[in-house]
């Protein structure tokens, strides 16, 4: 490959064919960093979001690569039929592929939202990887941060009291993995107000939808946390309404060994660890990650 190419990747992950890309620095990489998106029907460039920082990463030396979710892009399959765990065998499948294309190359894992939940719960197996980048996410548990961000789409106190207690009875239920009829069923008869809680009626869309919602909010990241054996950087915006920024720490905290964790806690930072108008990284996020991947990469 030429100096910083991009090389088209496939994947399989138990008869899924993923699609892929994978991106080469100037000269020799010092490390690689598979990259894992956030919630949805996301692709390999999670939007407009995932460019930016591979580019910050390959002007470091550091080779990038990262795949379509199942059904998105070049990528077979559903992304509506992969919780946490079947992501996490996804982002093994191309972590294969990516140490083929680089033999001997240190490569760590990065991933967004509910993508760090995904590189936590792959980093916790048996595949060796050389660090773990969760970025607002891989913390708190998903059924947490929902539950938080929920909050912050409320205003009134009471208003948050009532909504935070509709959420909390059709977790209850969901988490008893019922047909979405059987749910909706249940919550009527129990007089629960479960479509005026905004930004989670996606979930009484389909059966789809409310089984994939079953599976995510049934993870746990800490056993996953407990188990990882490699350099651990947990990013989080103190000013994120998504993701519970305090929340989150001490969950890194608790679960990840003390000698292999570092967090960093940006003031500004949102849930995508921007702030400003038009927004813009946070100072030192795209060098925070850099420096931590070589750093981790010359330990490896």
């Amino acid at each position: 490959m030429t100096s910083d190419s991009r090389l088209e990747l496939e994947a399989d992950s138990g008869g899924v064919r993923l699609a892929g890309s994978l991106w080469v620095p100037t000269g020799d990489a010092v490390a690689g960093v598979l990259m894992h998106p956030g919630s949805g029907p996301s692709d390999r460039d999670n939007d407009w979001f995932f460019p930016p920082i591979r580019r910050h990463l390959l002007e470091a030396g550091i080779a990038v690569c990262s795949f379509d979710k199942r059904g998105v892009g070049g990528s077979e399959g559903s992304w509506l039929e992969a919780g946490i765990e079947e992501q996490a065998d996804d982002l093994l499948a191309a972590l294969g592929v990516f140490a083929t294309e680089c033999p001997g190359l240190p490569i760590g894992l990065f991933g967004h939202s509910q993508g760090g939940w995904v590189v936590v719960e792959a980093a916790s197996r048996s595949l060796p990887v050389a660090l773990v980048i969760p970025s607002s996410g891989g913390g708190a548990s998903p059924a947490r941060q929902e539950r938080y961000s929920l909050a912050n789409k409320v205003t009134a106190g009471q208003e948050t009291t009532e909504a935070l207690a509709t959420y909390d009875a059709v977790v209850e239920v969901i988490r008893e993995r019922p047909t979405l009829g059987a749910g909706v069923a249940r919550l009527e008869a129990e007089g629960v107000p479960y479509r005026d809680l905004p930004g989670l009626d996606f979930m009484f869309e389909d059966e789809a939808i409310w089984r994939l919602c079953a599976e995510i909010f049934a993870y746990d990241p800490a056993p996953a946390l407990a188990r990882i054996t490699a350099p651990v950087l947990g990013l989080l915006g103190a000013a994120d309404k998504v993701n519970p920024p305090e929340e989150s720490l001490a969950a890194f905290r608790v679960a990840v060994r003390e000698d292999l964790l570092e967090v960093e806690v940006f003031p500004d930072g949102d849930h995508r660890l921007q702030h400003g108008d038009p927004p813009r990284f946070v100072d030192g996020y795209l060098d925070r990650i850099a420096s931590f991947i070589r750093e981790a990469a010359l330990a490896h």
